[in-house]
């Protein structure tokens, strides 16, 4: 048998069958267009070589991933623009997957295992989607101008070893976003390189957990440690997604914040260990073999469970799975009204504390009794909200200004619900870095609705919004006080009240690199990684800045890389990989890298803006009008490798 290493491509359209029904001929003569025109052409110009054609579908080998890749976004980037007069239930949309792998060679065809996982791929991917596999990630690097969202490792049909996945971001493709060339040497002025210090003070303590622009891609991620190591230093557990039975896609949000505040109530517990919402969350929809769940993310128990809500009435299944031993600790069935929900919420969560016996502080104690509200119509709005900022839709305009008006209902309802003030202070937070920057009096609110929710109560949202107010970064725009301190001071409160919560572990560990304290800071990362294996890329920022402030950046690197290539817009990372480039004497590409910092925040900047007011940034000149605040070592650190990289002190 011929073997060889090939880019495999899998291509299907997206409900053909139903299509065909619904307008046979419109959608054939559409299909053989766009094939004459747009896909066989694309095949042709990254040297594609379509291997067999099925029906709606197409299996074509490339001579490299890259050029494989390019090819799918030339097809995805553009079709949609040619269906946009089409009906939306009538549209041509393909999915795609990519896979880097051994085939087996038959005269013109190919075989083997790297054949049925790109087409395994294929059929995760989104509608008008690309979906990879992780080999084919690898070797991409920055060769193609495009994000990539880690899909963790899933399993799939016919496939007895899972697979690590990655979705492919669509972008228009315009000269902005093209890969810088190299540059000369630039001077750095005194303004610019505060600027640039200013872009290191803590750029993702603010934009940790679900801060827009470093969540970009904040799906599932790598897994940052070996599964199947049992976690037995505590009680360790997974809350997997709540089935929704109701039958109504739009009662999922209830069954997702049910089990999101078991996972919450039991991340407030010093002596749990807890997997994060991310990890166990990628489990939604799979066929499930608990015992496997367990050994995969770490834990010994295992939660999972249904809801089923119609009308005023509620079901909640619920079991409890030892892996160690191999059985069920519990199965239960609970019923009752809309109004005995948070009843049946305790009873679940009391139940696991009684199988799971973790040592428990007063003020622990306190905290799982304390009842967030007692209005069954401002929690269902609440947990409306939740999902509308979720990470997913927390980019787009229309789910943020709905979930704004979830809060907005949930405090009308109980103007005493301390949660609901916080989720609306950080959606409306979310709306400045992701939406309109230029929002101050949003900004005011985000902070005035922080401290209205934890006057009624303590939580930590609301001190992970506060911290924003010390320090900030959103893309060009910097604004910092000298008080660095009471940002790390907020942090810390946050992770008093949820000690398992890996976003503020990340959170922290960032503010502490910065503060002189980045030993402590890799510990908080790494503690992170392990809560939530399948991590959004912005841990790789914590864990890279961590290494860089430890004048370790050979360690760094593969972190920062992994952080800038996630976000192909966003011009902070590209500083922080220049000086650690620099620092391990790789300067050629520290300066191509600094080169497209320099692009990314002059296209990023409207031209000249000043702007008045607590904060200020010219962006024709970089200055900034506050001070930054950094450790001096760190300090010391960081200017060097951006000299080292090519900028100059005046």
């Amino acid at each position: 048998m011929e073997r060889r290493l090939s880019a495999i491509f899998a291509a299907d359209m997206v409900g053909y069958s139903r299509l065909i029904e619904a307008d046979e001929r419109g959608t054939l003569e559409r299909q053989k267009t766009y094939r004459q025109t747009l896909i066989n052409p694309a095949f042709d110009r990254h040297h594609g070589r379509v291997v067999k054609e099925m029906g709606d579908g197409v299996l074509v080998e490339f001579p490299s991933v890259v050029e494989a890749v390019q090819c799918a976004l030339d097809i995805q980037n553009t079709l949609p623009e040619r269906e946009k007069a089409v009906p939306e239930d009538r549209r041509i949309a393909y999915r795609i997957g990519i896979n880097l792998g051994d085939v087996v060679v038959d005269d013109d065809d190919i075989y083997g295992d790297g054949v049925n996982v790109a087409a395994r791929l294929e059929q995760i991917a989104e509608p008008g989607g690309i979906c990879i596999s992780g080999t084919a990630h690898d070797t991409l690097n920055t060769l193609v101008e495009a994000g990539y969202q880690s899909l963790g490792e899933v399993h799939v049909k016919n496939i007895s070893r899972p697979i690590r996945a990655y979705k492919v971001v669509l972008r228009s493709d315009d000269e902005d976003t093209t890969v810088p060339q190299p540059r000369p040497q630039r001077l750095l002025s005194r303004p610019r390189w505060r600027m640039l210090v200013g872009l290191g003070l803590l750029p993702l303590v603010l934009l940790a957990g679900g801060w827009g622009i470093l969540q970009l891609l904040s799906l599932p991620q790598d897994n940052a440690r070996t599964a199947g190591k049992l976690n037995d230093q505590k009680p360790s557990i997974a809350v997997l997604p709540f089935d929704d039975l109701s039958g109504d896609e739009d009662q999922v949000y209830f069954a997702d914040g049910l089990a999101e505040d078991i996972i919450t109530d039991l991340s407030k517990i010093s002596g749990l260990f807890v997997i994060a919402r991310n990890t166990s969350f990628q489990y939604r929809g799979k066929s499930k073999d608990l015992a496997k769940v367990s050994r995969d993310l770490g834990v010994r128990y295992v939660l999972e469970g249904s809801v089923r809500k119609s009308a005023d009435k509620i079901r909640i299944n619920a079991q409890l799975i030892d892996a160690k031993s191999g059985g069920h600790v519990w199965a239960e069935r609970y019923d009752g009204s809309a109004a005995d929900i948070f009843t049946l919420q305790d009873i679940v969560t009391s139940k696991i504390l009684e199988a799971l016996k973790p040592a428990l502080t007063s003020s622990e104690k306190q905290a799982l009794h304390t009842r967030k509200t007692l209005n069954p119509d401002a929690y269902d709005a609440y947990l409306r909200g939740l999902r509308l900022i979720s990470e997913r839709r927390r980019l787009d305009v229309d789910s943020n200004e709905a979930a704004q008006e979830a809060f907005e209902e949930a405090i009308r309802l109980d103007p005493d619900y301390a949660d609901a003030y916080a989720g609306l202070g950080w959606a409306k937070w979310i709306y400045i870095e992701s939406i309109n920057i230029f929002d101050s009096s949003a900004r005011e609110q985000a902070f005035t609705l922080a401290r209205k929710s934890i006057e009624i109560r303590d939580n930590a949202l609301a001190h992970r919004t506060l911290a924003r107010e010390h320090f900030s970064l959103l893309n060009y725009w910097i604004f910092t006080t000298k008080k660095m301190d009471l940002a790390v001071e907020e942090l810390e409160k946050a992770r008093q009240l949820q000690p398992n919560n890996p976003d503020i572990l990340a959170d922290l560990s960032i503010a502490l690199s910065f503060t002189g304290q980045p030993e402590k800071a890799l510990k908080l990362t790494r503690e992170a990684m392990e809560r939530n294996t399948n991590h959004p890329d912005w841990y790789y920022a914590a864990s890279g800045i961590a290494h860089l402030m430890s004048n370790d950046p050979q360690r760094a690197l593969p972190d920062l890389r992994k952080w800038s290539a996630s976000q192909v817009s966003y011009n902070v990372p590209y500083v922080f990989l220049a000086a650690a480039l620099a620092l391990s004497g790789k300067l050629d590409e520290a300066n191509e890298t600094l080169a497209r910092f320099d692009k990314l925040s002059s296209t990023l900047s409207p031209a000249n803006q000043a702007r008045e007011g607590p904060f200020e940034i010219r962006t024709s000149t970089y200055a900034i009008k506050r001070k930054w605040s950094m450790a001096p070592e760190q300090e010391d650190i960081f200017l060097k490798g951006l000299r080292l990289a090519g900028m100059k002190d005046n």
